[in-house]
């Protein structure tokens, strides 16, 4: 029995079912550590490369297109891959496939760790895990930069936004730096400029957030700081941090530093979105009920913003202007992941092993094309071995 065509298959080469739908992303969903950037690469490798359920073209656009709405960006590039093949059903059933997995073992291991305050296991899996990430990482830029970066104009985006990220220039602003380029450098600046300078300054005053001065119960204040978070975070998860240290920390000092910090490494050693770090803060916070809440209020607007993109793409495609943002956007995106890729290498590959397992890793997967969800499992196994045999 065929799959139907996909629901947008102009951009679709091959056609996947809602239950293929879930299996893959709920896959992903577990074994897709280590941020944004690794998310994006899996993606790739699985939903462009080896199934074509994407074509590469607009993978890229959708990619660039992210950065333009608030909330997690690699779960919204499942959602907006969910409408590409199966429309708003896709959209909620990709979605909910990789959060909800992420999301359940991110809440055991935050029980864990509220228990026993002890993850060894864990972090022997993570010691095996980061250099597979990073190779995952290396190997998606192989493969996107070519077309992302295919003019003198988007290599030199590419290249000025990895430098300005390496410099410590907020992602936001550089990503804004690399759409005006785009738009001076492709076309008629003069007439766009208006347009550019507005576009440069929308994410931070949509991002003005306000504060109230009422003191509603903790699930309360919990639905309201986390949706408030959904609806105003550009950029990437890890922007979340501050946004939780100063509305949690020193705000309503409903966390203290020490409780933050612990929730940040569990978010970061759990696979999935880095926002999964709101299940880990609900739950120290109000329990169970209080982890489902946190998640469900900072992932909800997520799946409005998805489909509102998932209905405007084919107009923004055929928008000269925003065609031309978007190809700015591409290359900055590259350059911002080329910048994490550099700063968290130097800061992980730390000893002889760690630097031997990536360069294995990096080469298996360009050699053999071995998947990305075959080699981060058997990285946490090497991980957790090393750390016993050691």
């Amino acid at each position: 029995m065929t799959t139907r065509p996909a629901y947008q298959s102009e951009y679709a080469p091959n056609s996947a079912s809602l239950a293929q739908l879930l299996r893959l992303f709920a896959l992903i969903g577990v074994v897709a550590f280590g941020g944004p950037a690794a998310h994006v690469a899996v993606m790739e490798k699985e939903l462009v490369s080896k199934r074509q359920w994407v074509k590469r073209d607009h993978f890229l656009d959708l990619l660039a297109a992210t950065q333009l709405l608030p909330g997690p960006n690699s779960t919204q590039m499942t959602m907006h891959i969910g409408y590409v093949q199966r429309g708003i059903p896709g959209v909620f059933i990709a979605g909910l496939a990789f959060i909800v997995p992420a999301a359940g073992i991110t809440l055991a291991v935050a029980y864990a760790y509220d228990t026993y305050n002890s993850l060894p296991l864990v972090a022997g899996m993570i010691s095996g895990i980061q250099p597979a990430v990073l190779a995952v990482i290396a190997v998606a830029l192989i493969r996107l930069a070519p077309q992302a970066a295919d003019a003198i104009a988007t290599r030199l985006i590419f290249l000025g936004a990895f430098g300005a990220s390496l410099l410590g220039l907020n992602e936001l602003m550089v990503l804004a730096l690399g759409a005006a380029a785009a738009v001076i450098i492709y076309g008629d600046w003069r007439s766009k400029l208006p347009f550019t300078g507005v576009f440069a300054l929308l994410p931070w005053l949509i991002a003005a957030r306000h504060t109230t001065d009422t003191e509603p119960s903790r699930l309360l204040e919990l639905a309201i700081t986390f949706t408030k978070f959904g609806v105003t975070l550009f950029g990437s998860g890890y922007l979340l941090f501050a946004y939780l240290q100063r509305d949690l920390v020193e705000r309503s000092g409903l966390l203290t530093n020490p409780q933050l910090i612990d929730a940040i490494m569990i978010g970061e050693l759990t696979p999935g979105p880095l926002f999964t770090v709101s299940t880990v803060i609900g739950y120290l916070l109000g329990g169970v009920s209080g982890a489902a809440i946190a998640t469900t209020a900072i992932f909800l607007p997520s799946f409005l913003f998805a489909i509102a993109l998932g209905r405007l793409m084919p107009r923004v495609k055929r928008s000269v202007v925003a065609r031309q943002l978007l190809k700015g956007l591409g290359a900055a995106v590259l350059g911002i992941m080329l910048a994490v890729l550099t700063t968290v290498t130097i800061n992980v590959l730390d000893s002889a092993t760690s630097i031997a397992l990536a360069v294995v890793f990096l080469a298996s997967m360009l050699i053999t094309r071995v998947s990305a969800l075959i080699v981060i499992p058997a990285a946490a196994v090497i991980g957790v071995a090393l750390t016993y045999v050691g």
